[in-house]
């Protein structure tokens, strides 16, 4: 098990090297290109939002063309979790091929490696300074929740994961 205090550094280290320093700086294209990890779309069964595969030493990462941008800024830094911190322990092989992918099961976080692979992605995302320092710029009578998600171009549901899991309850507060 890996501690999310662990995850949260690995994340800022790696928006750190890069120099993003703001959400509108935030790229998962740039950050995999970085990390030497070859990301495309690809045409996947409406049930598989993407996959990890490292074939031949090589890694990649394939996400379902077919769904919504901030669907797929998650799962590819869903499967860039997998990549930074799983890449050693595969969840299946398959003909000399390590593949791990997101589905609807992942989104439950059913598993200990697909939860610590959504807290990475949130984490990579939503950065929790970046969200401590956007929290103070919510103009009054907007909902917080909406606003951040725009900001840092997430869904609703995934920013309101990330606020919860840091500790931050907006009820009733616009």
């Amino acid at each position: 098990m890996i501690l999310y205090k662990k995850i949260e550094e690995k994340t800022f280290n790696i928006l750190s090297e890069l120099k993003i320093n703001t959400p509108n700086k935030i790229d998962v294209f740039k950050i995999a290109k970085h990390l030497g990890v070859d990301v495309k779309p690809a045409t996947l069964d409406s049930s598989i939002s993407g996959l990890f595969v490292i074939k031949e030493q090589k890694p990649y990462i394939r996400y379902n063309e077919n769904e919504a941008p901030q669907r797929q800024n998650f799962t590819i830094a869903h499967e860039l979790g997998h990549f930074v911190l799983h890449k050693d322990t595969p969840l299946f092989i398959n003909k000399n091929e390590l593949v791990l992918f997101r589905n609807s099961d992942s989104t439950t976080g059913e598993l200990l490696k697909e939860k610590e692979a959504n807290s990475f992605a949130a984490s990579l995302l939503m950065p929790k300074v970046f969200i401590e320092e956007e929290i103070k710029n919510i103009p009054s009578g907007i909902d917080p929740i909406i606003h951040l998600s725009k900001i840092f171009k997430v869904s609703s549901q995934a920013m309101n994961y990330r606020l919860n899991n840091l500790g931050y309850s907006f009820l009733g507060m616009y």
